[in-house]
C-alpha cells in the first residue's frame, strides 16, 4: 500500500478560511471606477448649478433691462443686403425703399416694419426677410405682381399719371418695366378708383374676371390680342359685360359669366368668315347674347369720329369721392 493511501488528506471546511479584522483592499481597476464615478457626479452637479445660475441671471436681466437681450454689446453692423425677386425689381429699388442707414445693426432691424415698407409699393405681392448672422447679412426675397392692364389716373388737379393694374385688382405705380412690355398692355377704362387711408387706391372690384379674359385671349388668339387697345369695365357691375376696343373692331362685348374660350372661338370664326367673303369692316360684335351673335358692319351704323391717334389712352380715371 502506498503512503498516500495510508495517510489521506484531511478535508477542508469554512473554519479553515482566514478571517482578519479588516476586509481585503479594492483592486486597481475598482479604485479607478470609483474615482471616475465621483468625477462624473461632480460634473453633473456643476452643470445643474451652472444652468440654474444662468437661468436666474437671464430672468433678472429680462426683468431689469430687456434691451440687453435684444442687442448684443457691441452690436454687429449690417454688412450687406442680398436681394432676390421673381420679377423686374432690382437692388437699387430695394435700397431706395428700405433706406437703411449705413451704421444699422443687423440685430436691431425691425423686420415687420421693413416688410410693410416693401409691400406698400403694391408691386411686391409677398416679402420674406431673414437675418444671417454668420456674415451679418439681411436676405430679402420678393414675389411680384404681374400687370395685366394699364390706366391713366388723375387725382384732383394733378397731371394724369400712368398706373398698372394686376389680376387681383391692385393698382400700383410700377418700377423696372420696359416701355415695350408696357406698350403691349391694353388700357383700362370705365373704372372709379377710391383712395385708401395710406394714400394708395383700393383694389379694382372683379378685376379677376378681366384678367382671365385677357389671359385667354392672349393664349388663344395672340394675333388678335396684340390689337386690343382698351378694355372697359363700365358695364361690368350692372350688366356683367366687358367691352373691348381693338384696332380692327371698335366694340366687342363679352359676357363675364360665360366661357371665355367659347366666346373667343366665335369671335375668331366671325372675323375669318367676314374676311373670306370680303365684307365691310366690323363695327360691333356682341358675344354676350349666347347663341345669337349680332354683328354690325360699319356701313350699317353711324360711327363716332375716330381719335386722331387710335392707340391713345382713354380719358384719365379720376378719383372717386363718396359723400
Amino acid at each position: 500500500m502506498s503512503s498516500s493511501a495510508a495517510n489521506p488528506t484531511p478535508s477542508r471546511s469554512w473554519r479553515d478560511i482566514r478571517q482578519g479584522p479588516r476586509s481585503r483592499s479594492l483592486s486597481r481597476a475598482g479604485r479607478r471606477r470609483m474615482v471616475l464615478g465621483s468625477v462624473k457626479l461632480g460634473l453633473a452637479c456643476a452643470c445643474l448649478l451652472g444652468g440654474a445660475w444662468a437661468g436666474l441671471e437671464l430672468y433678472r436681466t429680462w426683468e431689469r433691462d430687456p434691451a440687453r437681450l435684444r442687442e448684443p454689446s457691441p452690436a454687429a453692423p449690417l454688412k450687406q443686403i442680398l436681394f432676390a425677386t421673381d420679377g423686374v425689381l432690382d437692388q437699387a429699388w430695394m435700397d431706395r425703399t428700405l433706406a437703411l442707414p449705413r451704421t444699422t445693426s443687423l440685430m436691431t432691424l425691425d423686420l415687420a416694419a421693413l416688410e410693410a415698407r416693401l409691400l406698400a409699393s403694391g408691386q411686391a405681392r409677398s416679402v420674406v426677410l431673414r437675418r444671417r448672422f454668420a456674415d451679418n447679412t439681411l436676405v430679402v426675397a420678393v414675389r411680384e405682381r404681374t400687370p395685366v392692364a394699364r390706366l391713366m389716373v388723375q387725382a384732383g388737379g394733378a397731371a394724369p399719371a400712368l398706373r398698372l393694374a394686376a389680376a387681383d385688382g391692385v393698382v400700383y405705380e410700377g418700377s423696372g418695366y420696359k416701355d415695350a412690355a408696357l406698350a403691349r398692355l391694353p388700357w383700362l377704362d370705365g373704372v372709379a378708383l377710391r383712395r385708401t387711408a395710406k394714400g394708395g387706391f383700393e383694389p379694382i372690384e372683379r378685376m379677376d374676371l378681366v384678367a382671365r379674359l385677357l389671359g385667354a385671349a392672349e393664349g388663344l388668339l395672340p394675333r388678335q390680342f396684340a390689337g386690343w387697345q382698351v378694355v372697359s369695365l363700365a358695364r361690368l357691375a350692372d350688366d356683367g359685360e366687358i367691352v373691348v376696343r381693338t384696332r380692327e373692331i371698335p366694340e366687342i362685348v363679352f359676357s363675364a359669366g360665360e366661357d371665355y374660350a367659347r366666346q373667343l372661338a366665335k369671335l375668331d370664326y366671325i372675323e375669318e368668315t367676314l374676311r373670306t367673303h370680303g365684307a365691310p369692316p366690323v363695327a360691333r360684335v356682341n358675344l354676350a347674347l349666347g347663341g345669337q351673335v349680332p354683328v354690325a358692319l360699319q356701313e350699317s351704323i353711324r360711327l363716332t369720329p375716330a381719335r386722331t391717334d387710335p392707340s391713345a389712352p382713354p380719358s384719365p380715371t379720376r378719383q372717386r369721392r363718396d359723400f
